[in-house]
């Protein structure tokens, strides 16, 4: 009976020593797949933002006499974001190459994933109506659509598709060495914006 005993006890911890090896290696041994999901987790991934300021003037012109009957103008002040990154969800294991501890990714081109304006930080800042002007409250609305463009070209001006791409190549270096891969190779396409 002890023997039997002893026996079942070591095939126990056979067993158990058995199954965490397997786990052990399973996960230092990362499948292309596994690597996907956990990339296409961020979805939209947001990997930078400017905050840009614009000044909008807009309106009718003409000498003074016309801008006194008929003149309408606004001067708009606008702060806006700009947020750029990468959707990742056409993402697929073609798009990755494992090869024991290294990595190698191609990415999607970075994009615009949103320009928004800051409306406590947007005010008109000055508007002229002539005398003989009909309502046109479309003005604002059109001064602050263009404050949206020009902020959007402001930023892709400073390159913010080429600061998306460097901070996606520094987070995701990080992330894949910390899951274990020593040489980590991440191409991404220039974008346009």
């Amino acid at each position: 009976m002890k023997k039997f005993l002893f026996l079942l006890i070591i095939i126990v911890i056979c067993i158990i020593a058995g199954i965490y090896f397997a786990v052990q290696w399973t996960a230092s041994q990362p499948q292309e797949a596994a690597v996907i999901e956990q990339i296409r987790t961020l979805n939209k991934w947001e990997t930078t933002s400017y905050t840009v300021q614009q000044i909008i003037d807009t309106g009718s012109s003409g000498n003074v006499f016309q801008q006194f009957l008929f003149g309408n103008r606004i001067l708009l002040v606008a702060q806006g974001t700009v947020i750029a990154g990468f959707d990742l969800a056409n993402l697929s294991k073609n798009n990755v190459h494992i090869n024991g501890k290294s990595i190698g990714i191609q990415m999607p081109s970075p994009e615009i994933l949103s320009t928004s304006l800051n409306e406590s930080q947007t005010r008109v800042y000055d508007r002229q109506k002539g005398l003989l002007v009909p309502e046109n409250n479309n003005l604002e609305s059109d001064a602050r659509i263009s404050a949206v463009n020009k902020i959007r070209q402001a930023a892709c001006s400073e390159g913010i598709l080429g600061a998306a791409t460097d901070n996606a190549k520094k987070q995701l270096t990080t992330m894949l060495q910390t899951i274990g891969f020593t040489t980590v190779t991440i191409t991404i396409p220039q974008g346009h914006c």
